[in-house]
Parts: C-alpha cells; structure tokens; sequence
C-alpha cells in the first residue's frame, strides 16, 4: 500500500508483458532487502527480461525424451499465471480467476474440514484402484501377484478430494489432549500387564499422582525427563499421569524412584506402569517394579489349511534414499539396483525415500541444473521430477514388467523428499507432488503403487511395518535408561515392540508429527508386525530378530560420497507350519541378504 500510483502502474505494465508470477516477485524482494521500492524498477525490468530469454532459449534447444516439448508446456503454463495473492492486489494487479477461488476457499477454512473427512475414504479408494493397474495388468497375463492389504484407517493420512489432509492446524492444547487420550486408552492394558506379572496382587488399586499412601498401589504415566534439555537418566525419572477428560488442568508429575527395581528400561515419552508406595509426602514414588509398556506375544499357530508351495512364499527387495550421491543428481545407482532386483524377479519391489533428498548439495544450492550433462535442461527442482526421476522409474518398472509381470513396485515418501511438507503421517507421494507437478506427470507412474509413510501391510500372510524414517535413533538420542546394562541396539527395537509404535519419543523425533493423526504410526490393531523395516544410522545393514519379530536395516541405496546397500528378504511362509499345527519362528524362515552396490 505504501508503492506510489505511478510505480504500481509501471509494474502492471511488466506484468502485461512478462507475465511474471507472484513466486517471481517475492523471490526478487528477497534478494533485494524484502522491500520493493520504485528506485528497485530497473532492476527488476532487467531480471525479468534474462529470465524470459533463458526460458525461450531454453524452448529452442532440442533436447532427449520430449524435453523441448514440456519447456513449451511450462513457458505456456507460466504464462497463463497471474499475481494471486493480497501481495499483487498491493500492486494494484487484477486476480486470476483461478487464483480467486483458492482465495475464497482459504478465507473458509473451517467450512472444508467436514468435506477433507468425508472424501478421505474416496479419496483412499481412489489411490487404492491406481495402485492396482500393475495387478490387474499380472492378472490379465496369467501371472498370480501377492496378495497385499493396506492396514490402517486411510483417513489418518489421506482427506480432501487431491488425496491430502490440512495439517498446520494444531494448537500445542490439542497435540496435548491427543497424547494425552493415548495414555488414557493404553492404563487398563499396562494396569493388567502389571497384574500378571504380581498374580498374588490382584487387589491392588490404581493410585493417585501426588497422594500419599503406605499401601502399595500401581501407577500409569509416561516417562519424561526432569530437564528439558539434558539426557534422561535414572535419577532424573518423573512420571507424568493422564489428565482427566475437560479436566482443562495441567499433567500432575512425580518424582520417580527406581532403585527398588530388579531391571529398568525408560525413554522420555515411554508409557508404563509402576508398582510402589508414594510415601508420606507424596512428592517422590519408590518404585519395585516397572512395567515398561505391553508385552509382546508369541507367534500364533499356522492354520492347517494354510496354503503349501511356491505361491505362499514371500520375496521382496528393499531400497532406501537417497539415490544418487550428495553432490550429484546421477540416479545410476538406483536404475542398478533396480535392475538387480528385476533380474530376481521378486514379488515385490519397494522404494523408501527420499527420492529428491533436500540435503542433496544441488538442490540446496538452488541450482539443480549448474553443471553435468545429465542435469541438461533442468532449471527447478519440479524438472528433476519430470525430466529425471519420473522418466528413469518408468523405464525400470518397463523393463521389470517385461521380465516379471507380478512384481509390484511400491514407494513410501520421506520426510526429506523435496516439495513434500506434509508431516508424519505422509500421504503417498503422487498426492502429494500432484499439486505441483500436475496430474499429466503423475499418471505417468500408473504401475507403481504410492503408499504412506510410514505403512502396515499384509503382504501374503506377513505382516510388515514400513518407515522411510529412521526409528530407533530417536530412542537412543533421547537417554535410553538401562538396568542392567544391555545391548542398546535390540533394547530400543524391544521397546518399539513394547510400545506398539514406530516413534513413541516424546518430544517427539522426528519432530514433524500431526498429533490428531498419530495414531497411523502406531501398529494397527495393537498388533506387532512381522517384519519391520526401515533405514538406520545406528548399526549397520542387518537384520535383527527380537522376541518374534524381525528388524531390517536395508542401509541407503547411496551413502554421502559412496554407494550404498539393499536388502533382499525372502520368508518361506509354506515351511512354518511345524508339526501338530505348531508354529515355527520367524527366524527358522526368514533369510535377508544385503547386497552392496560397487
């Protein structure tokens, strides 16, 4: 509002001649102190006209697969764009009418949230059949694909008719009150944990945050750390209970003494049960026993009619970003892998982001395009999806489906994929680049199948739990307490387990968490999966059998200045039936080789 008249009507007049877009304008203002003045002019006159000679440059080159064309395409596209927001009304600049209609409906926010619930479910639908055309396409050669089923309610990380829900809507009150019906939900389960464990205490009452009391009571709460900056140890323990319902008031907190406590194991966030006196001031809990979340069942009996042979088995490769090096954008190591994987011809092959890592130097340059033949052509970070990683996916799920058509592709995105900014739980990826890259350039992946991240499914008759985040480093950066001393590594898989969650860290880490959706990171069902697998700085590439269940560490496809690991995963599901329809072990079938990219 502060631009005279005579400077507005000169930028009008650029803008009828460039046609230069709100993104432009801002970028520019940026450069040049976050303020434009009329003595800025010239100056952006000239940025505009370079930009348009590169862009029509640009258009002129010939380049490989069709790269001339979708030049044309954007330069048309950037064309047709119009200044949008209240920053190009400030200029005095008509609003599109596109734009207008974004705007109205970002004035009503309040009015979409009913409509984001009741599309969430077609809009998971909708996912679902696009991820089904490389099954149909088996079926209809005569191949049988694996039977895979999505658990999980899709409207935690799906909603709204593109397929993603808002999310930078929290208050710090409602992350609150969701962690808060989580401990609400979870006290009977412990409080029975507790009792099986002392069967000659079943008696025992459930007692009061801050009472004081000489008979022994049990308490739930979760673990957090006297500090709010230091590591969790066992002498700076409290025990947080649960809140009651519109209750409005502030978690009452203990002081947690477990010196009485045969073995311990305690990470802020972790929801458990304590077994104990509170003493005569109440102020401090002397714990003899803790329980340190659910207990982990035994694998269930194989039915007698579970099918026999080949068909029943499982084969999977794994690969995990990044998928070039950090200095570069060759994807080579990926199309590698992925020929590898192709030549075993698995059931499944599954991708775990990033597949455009944010920390690639670049793309944090903000040059993609600087220098490399194989950066030809490429000037945003949207081309590297369209001219890159999109053409080098359909090339391998081709090749793939001339040498196996069974074989399903899936991809889990990453927290570290670049032009997604969804927190966790993540949308699948075409739903969350569609906005972006347009509708034209994600169909173009029609045999690949998006999931969520992170992602539970049965795959055959196995379960599996999939994250492109690396869950146990949270655990051990948060002070992971153990009595006795124990290997920290399959203390922190176990808890994950105990915990029925992939991140139950509070604060949580990763840190980008929409609470009201959380519960798509615990195990569906409360039940422990099979398989669990993600990538992992902690340890190398592996996998790790705890109490049932197996972890696997797949490493990253590329390392920062070196190639990388995957993982091939073969369970023979037909062998597990055991005499008198007992139950082998997971690890009796279950073989993981990780295969090193040279």
């Amino acid at each position: 509002d502060e631009l005279p008249e005579a400077c507005r009507r000169e930028l009008a007049q650029m803008h009828d001649r460039f046609k230069y877009t709100e993104d432009q304008l801002e970028a520019f203002m940026c450069n040049h102190g976050n303020k434009f003045t009329q003595e800025l002019l010239p100056a952006f006159e000239k940025h505009l006209d370079e930009e348009q000679k590169k862009l029509l440059a640009s258009a002129a080159t010939p380049m490989n697969s069709g790269s001339g064309a979708s030049k044309a395409a954007k330069a048309a596209k950037r064309k047709s764009l119009a200044v949008p927001s209240a920053l190009g009304a400030a200029l005095g600049l008509s609003v599109a009418p596109a734009a207008a209609s974004v705007a109205a409906a970002a004035e009503e926010p309040a009015a979409k949230r009913p409509r984001e619930e009741d599309d969430g479910g077609a809009a998971a639908a909708s996912a679902a059949t696009r991820g089904e055309t490389a099954v149909e396409e088996a079926s209809a050669q005569g191949a049988v694909p694996l039977a895979v089923e999505v658990l999980g309610d899709p409207k935690l990380w799906m909603g709204g008719p593109s397929g993603t829900y808002l999310w930078m809507d929290e208050a710090l009150e409602d992350r609150a009150a969701e962690r808060n019906a989580r401990l609400l939900r979870w006290q009977r389960g412990l409080v029975e944990a507790m009792r099986a464990r002392h069967p000659d205490l079943e008696d025992v009452v459930i007692g009061a945050v801050g009472a004081a009391t000489q008979a022994e009571v049990v308490l739930c709460g979760r673990i957090v750390c006297e500090s709010l900056e230091g590591k969790l140890n066992e002498r700076s323990l409290l025990l947080e209970a649960p809140r009651a319902d519109g209750d409005g008031l502030p978690p009452a907190r203990i002081r947690l003494n477990t010196a009485g406590c045969k073995s311990i194991v305690a990470f802020p966030g972790q929801l458990v049960c304590v077994l104990g006196r509170a003493g005569t001031a109440g102020s401090v809990f002397h714990a003899r026993d803790l329980v340190s979340g659910l207990p982990t069942a035994s694998p269930s009996p194989v039915p007698p009619s579970a099918p026999a042979g080949d068909d029943s088995d499982l084969h999977m490769f794994v690969m995990a970003g990044p998928f070039c090096l950090r200095d570069g954008l060759d994807y080579s190591p990926l199309e590698r892998a992925f020929e590898l994987a192709a030549a075993a011809r698995p059931h499944v092959i599954v991708l775990l982001g990033p597949l455009l890592d944010a920390s690639n130097q670049r793309v944090a340059s903000g040059e993609p395009g600087q220098t490399g033949e194989e950066a030809e052509g490429i000037e945003t970070l949207e081309d590297i999806y369209t001219e890159v990683i999109i053409p080098l996916l359909q090339r391998s799920v081709a090749s793939l489906r001339r040498r196996s058509a069974h074989t399903q592709v899936f991809v889990v995105p990453s927290l570290e994929d670049v032009l997604c900014f969804h927190p966790l739980p993540q949308p699948p990826l075409d739903a969350m680049l569609r906005p972006t890259l347009g509708d034209q350039a994600v169909e173009q992946l029609r045999g690949v199948r998006f999931l969520p991240n992170p992602a539970h499914l049965r795959l055959g008759g196995v379960t599996v739990s999939l994250t492109s985040a690396d869950a146990l480093s949270p655990l051990l950066r948060s002070g992971l307490v153990l009595r006795p001393e124990e290997r920290r590594l399959e203390a922190g898989l176990r808890a994950l387990l105990q915990q029925r969650c992939l991140f139950p860290a509070a604060p949580r880490d990763p840190p980008q968490v929409a609470e009201r959706r959380a519960a798509a990171l615990d195990f569906p069902d409360g039940q422990v999966p099979e398989l669990c697998i993600f990538p992992s700085q902690v340890g190398s590439p592996c996998a790790t059998h705890i109490d049932g269940s197996a972890f696997v560490n797949p490493g990253s496809v590329c390392r920062p200045a070196a190639l990388g690991s995957f993982a091939e995963i073969r369970v023979a599901s037909s062998q597990r039936a055991g005499a008198e329809g007992t139950a082998k072990l997971l690890q009796d079938v279950l073989r993981v080789d990780i295969h090193k990219l040279s």
